[in-house]
């Protein structure tokens, strides 16, 4: 998993062609280790046939095209770790072409190294680009036709008997080991080969969650507030214009609240900033608590809150969540053995009634809180339609008187 270090950066996440690099190089070497234990037991076979077995079966350019193949598997498997993923790959290749090609000539389509072709075709659709097989495909096309050319035209012949080959068991035992470990060696490369991916990709989805989520985190923490976790005003400002194109089409009314903490300045000075902030935490729960879930309750500095109530059918909604605004904050907080009390005044702007846009609607709401703090604080207040504010009396505040307690 990602984790972040104390100075903030994160680890280097998953590189998906490093890893997948490196399942391929995995990939060739469980291949080559397969077909190493077969060129061992066919060179095995190889050898008592043409120094222990009849004379019928001896051809030494076989036994030699054999050995040759082995010592080349085994060197590239024992020097695999010193060897390139690329070169590694291309000698695998070279060797299974090789000996299916030196089969192919020599026992025409009786050769049980036939099914090397096949091998090499599925190890480099795994390991080559695409072009590089249809290349192989037909470079090997070519030298099946031309084989079979030369068998069909009399230009080659097989220098052995093959019908006195096929009575000898030792044939058909060398058959079984050649199709039994070349299969092994794929299926069990294969198994190896789907599990290495199966786990990238879970590595993949993991580090994509991951991002998504430090994506999001970093989202949240440039729109809410690090003390409070409540939106800032950039992301109120963004709500509050959504839910006025809202109620444009719906007809429904806006409720646009400045709210700005009675006593608060008291609790700093007397019992310090930690206090402050839990009594900032403590409110800003309560806001959330006292709205619904679509409505907004943000911070946007100091001791000043901002609630927006979406979707209202009349304003005397607004003046029900006020009051219980004002009852929620001015429950006393514990703090330290001391029960902490403050209260809020409360200036509320109605969309459309008060202003039609939302620069108007945050100017009347601030008058309206401010004419609250002068005419006793803890309460709320309604504002007047822009156009009349600065010509007509406010309205008449609603009180309910909290007292600071320490």
């Amino acid at each position: 998993m990602t984790e972040w270090h104390a100075h903030g950066e994160p680890d280097p996440g998953i590189d998906p062609d490093i890893r997948l690099q490196q399942i391929r190089e995995t990939f060739v070497d469980d291949v080559l280790r397969g077909l190493v234990w077969l060129a061992l037991c066919i060179l095995a076979v190889s050898f008592w046939r043409n120094f222990l077995g009849p004379s019928s079966l001896r051809w030494p350019a076989a036994f030699a095209m054999v050995a040759v193949s082995t010592a080349s598997l085994c060197t590239l498997f024992l020097r695999r770790k010193h060897l390139s993923y690329r070169f590694k790959a291309t000698g695998l290749l070279c060797v299974l072409f090789l000996t299916a090609t030196g089969g192919l000539v020599s026992f025409g389509q009786a050769a049980p190294t036939g099914n090397f072709f096949a091998m090499g075709f599925f190890v480099s659709a795994v390991l080559f680009a695409r072009h590089t097989v249809f290349m192989l495909i037909g470079g090997t096309a070519l030298v099946i036709a031309c084989a079979a050319f030369a068998a069909l035209s009399g230009l080659h012949t097989v220098p052995i008997n093959l019908n006195a080959v096929a009575m000898q068991p030792v044939v058909w035992v060398n058959l079984m080991l050649t199709l039994a470990l070349s299969a092994g060696a794929i299926a069990t490369a294969m198994g190896s080969f789907m599990r290495a991916m199966q786990s990238l990709l879970e590595d993949v989805h993991r580090q994509q969650t991951e991002i998504k989520a430090q994506r999001d985190q970093i989202r949240h923490l440039a729109t809410h507030d690090n003390l409070t976790g409540l939106p800032i005003m950039r992301l109120a400002v963004d709500r509050s214009h959504q839910a006025m194109a809202h109620a444009r089409h719906s007809g429904q009314k806006i409720a646009f609240m400045f709210l700005d903490l009675d006593g608060f300045k008291e609790v700093n000075d007397r019992h310090g900033h930690e206090a402050g902030d839990r009594v900032l935490q403590t409110v800003a729960e309560r806001l959330k608590s006292a709205v619904r879930s679509a409505d907004t309750a943000a911070r946007i500095g100091g001791d000043e809150f901002v609630v927006i109530l979406s979707d209202l059918s009349h304003a005397h909604f607004a003046g029900d969540v006020a009051e219980k605004i004002l009852r929620a904050i001015g429950a006393p907080i514990a703090y330290d053995g001391h029960a902490l009390s403050v209260g809020a005044s409360i200036g509320i702007a109605i969309f459309p009634d008060h202003a039609e846009d939302l620069d108007a609607l945050k100017r009347v709401a601030d008058r309206a809180m401010y004419a609250v703090k002068a005419s006793g604080k803890n309460r709320y207040q309604f504002a007047q339609p822009s156009t009349q504010a600065s010509t007509q009396p406010s309205a008449q505040p609603s009180a309910l008187p909290i007292q600071l307690q320490a």
